[in-house]
């Protein structure tokens, strides 16, 4: 296609066209405009090259606002005394796009590139840069980075204070942000709505309620009205009562606010905090009374239901969400898998599964991945969950998920499965941690391995730094129990660094009731005992251990005491009976039970065969 020549002459550097484009660059920067300087080849000025940062920042293209700006500073040259009138580029302007493009980097390598030059070109003290590279350390929790910088500061304002607050509460300082928040008051720095808010953010943090009523009363006197009936200031005030747990004042706020102030965050945020506390009938009138529902509103309160045990409503609420053509988000499907996992309702996971797996999204999310994984596991469909674990990507795969899977394997008893994935967290670079030490040794004291269970059981503290607890020591005392090894069981329970629990001495009192073990019975029973004396013996399994006849030793002290009243009771139906030379030994006796039962009177026996009925009934634990 040939160009016209009057077009060519137009698009030339310096033509009509290329100052039309930058005017309209300077008036309003638009990416459009950039995108037609590039196709027709046009050379674009720092100056107006930095008018398009922020536009390419706020399209989301970060990464292309960087590169700008480093062509700005590959372009930059000083100016003269004589022009220095003239728009200077790089400017704070620059600077401040600059940093926020950083801000959203992986690393935060390229900020310092910047606040170092900032330092040399001597522009540190331009107190809108400075601002900019205060945020910027606080985006990435450098808050002592932050904090010096704000010390070092030759000027403050009101973003310089706020910034410095909003860095301490991201960080957990509290104390430190309420700190900062009294200077700035006594510093006589005008107070906006971030401030306020930001405020009413560390009361609820702090979880002091005489703390929280104080700041409210003190944003309500010193806020302009229209802006204290903001729905921004509402939903802080609400969060705050909620998490100081004073739900009533909550509910009293969001009362008294404005229809306008009333959003869907503030709808759900009291129906959650009514669900939390238990009132979750409350929470539902309070969902069935918002003009507007979106999927947060729906999964609070599901999850809601869930927390309260009531799974099938939980479930019936979620059916309702997809009539209404809500469509489910990961902690969506979280959510309502647990309430699968404890209703039974294994259709409704599968068909999650399937439209999670339809969307590709069970592949690059280990969280969703980890509950399918729990849910299987736990039915008893091994081979649905491995598939479910295999299907997520290595880059994606974590702890959490491994742990899940090898849970699962130990209590099906396939202590290779769990071994074998053990082992291949290493090789992903993933390192254990408590959770998966309980599973693989769990699954080692299901099989009786005990060589390889103290192998790992000792590699937690020295090859992987972790410690083990009462759990990791409950499990190899339940694997030396079940192998028979009960005196060694006996004396590794002793000699535990910390107390054994009723899990420990019940396992072991299992493992003495299957090996046939009375002495070491006895002795956990004892010490189950001194753990809670309201224990009944019924629940210690001991009436199943001296079931066997081939048993020498004393018996339990339930059934001492019931074979004696039924001793008792049948020597006074022996007296009564009309032949007397009947003795009670022989009402025991094998040999002469037959001979003896014929002489019996069917009227007697009948008798005693019925209160001996009514005996047993009464002396049962």
């Amino acid at each position: 296609m040939r160009r016209c020549p009057g077009r060519a002459v137009a698009a030339a550097p310096g033509g009509f066209l290329h100052l039309s484009l930058l005017a309209s660059l300077r008036r309003c920067p638009s990416l459009q405009a950039h995108a037609q300087l590039l196709l027709l080849g046009l050379p674009l000025p720092a100056a107006a090259a930095s008018h398009l940062l922020r536009p390419h920042l706020r399209s989301g293209h970060p990464i292309a606002s960087l590169r700008l700006f480093l062509r700005i500073l590959r372009d930059h040259e000083p100016a003269p005394a004589s022009t220095a009138s003239q728009e200077a580029v790089p400017d704070s302007y620059s600077f401040s796009a600059a940093l926020a493009a950083c801000s959203r980097h992986a690393s935060p390598t390229p900020g310092f590139s910047i606040h170092a030059f900032l330092l040399k070109s001597g522009m540190a003290s331009d107190l809108f840069a400075a601002n900019s590279l205060l945020h910027f350390y606080a985006s990435f929790r450098l808050h002592s980075v932050a904090r010096k910088l704000f010390d070092e500061m030759p000027a403050r304002d009101t973003v310089s204070f706020n910034t410095l607050i909003g860095s301490c509460v991201q960080s957990g300082r509290t104390e430190e942000a309420l700190e900062v928040f009294r200077n700035m008051v006594e510093g006589g720095f005008r107070l906006d709505g971030w401030s306020f808010t930001a405020l009413l953010s560390i009361c609820a943090r702090l979880g002091d309620l005489r703390l929280a009523k104080a700041a409210h009363g003190f944003a309500r006197r010193a806020m302009k009205l229209e802006q204290f009936d903001s729905g921004e200031v509402v939903i802080v005030l609400v969060d705050m009562y909620v998490k100081c747990g004073a739900v009533q004042l909550a509910r009293r706020v969001f009362d008294l606010s404005g229809e306008k102030a009333r959003t869907v965050r503030v709808w759900t945020t009291l129906m959650s905090a009514h669900a939390r506390a238990g009132e979750i009938d409350m929470a539902r009138r309070l969902f069935d009374e918002m003009p507007n529902k979106d999927l947060v509103a729906w999964t609070a309160l599901i999850g809601g239901f869930v927390q309260a045990g009531r799974y099938s409503e939980a479930l019936g609420l979620f059916e309702e969400m997809e009539a209404a053509g809500v469509e489910a988000d990961e902690v969506t499907v979280v959510t309502v898998l647990s309430a699968c996992v404890q209703h039974g309702r294994i259709d409704l996971a599968k068909r999650l599964h399937h439209l999670v797996d339809q969307n590709g999204l069970i592949s690059r999310n280990a969280r969703l991945a980890t509950s399918f994984v729990h849910m299987y596991a736990k039915h008893g469909y091994t081979k649905k969950a491995m598939d479910v674990f295999r299907g997520v990507d290595d880059e994606f795969k974590t702890v959490e998920l491994f742990n899940a899977m090898i849970n699962g394997f130990a209590k099906l008893g396939l202590v290779e499965k769990a071994i074998s994935l053990f082992d291949d967290m290493g090789s992903l670079g993933l390192h254990p941690d408590k959770i998966t030490f309980v599973g693989v040794l769990c699954a080692c004291s299901r099989s009786g391995l005990v060589q390889q269970g103290f192998q790992i059981f000792n590699s937690m503290a020295d090859k992987y730094g972790v410690n083990p607890d009462i759990k990791h020591y409950a499990c190899m005392a339940d694997l030396l129990g079940r192998v028979g090894r009960l005196g060694d069981a006996y004396s590794f329970i002793q000699h535990m660094p910390f107390k054994a629990n009723h899990v420990v001495w019940s396992s072991l009192l299992e493992a003495c009731r299957m090996h046939r073990n009375y002495k070491i019975a006895e002795l956990a029973e004892k010490q189950l005992l001194e753990l809670d004396p309201t224990c009944k013996p019924r629940k210690l399994t001991l009436s199943d251990l001296f079931s066997d006849e081939k048993i020498k030793g004393p018996p339990s002290r339930v059934k001492r005491v019931t074979k004696h009243k039924a001793q008792k009771q049948l020597l006074k139906f022996d007296t009564c009976k009309p032949n007397k030379k009947l003795a009670l030994s022989g009402l025991f006796s094998d040999e002469k039970r037959k001979e003896q039962s014929a002489r019996v009177g069917k009227f007697t026996k009948h008798k005693a065969e019925k209160r001996l009925v009514k005996l047993d009934t009464a002396c049962k634990p």
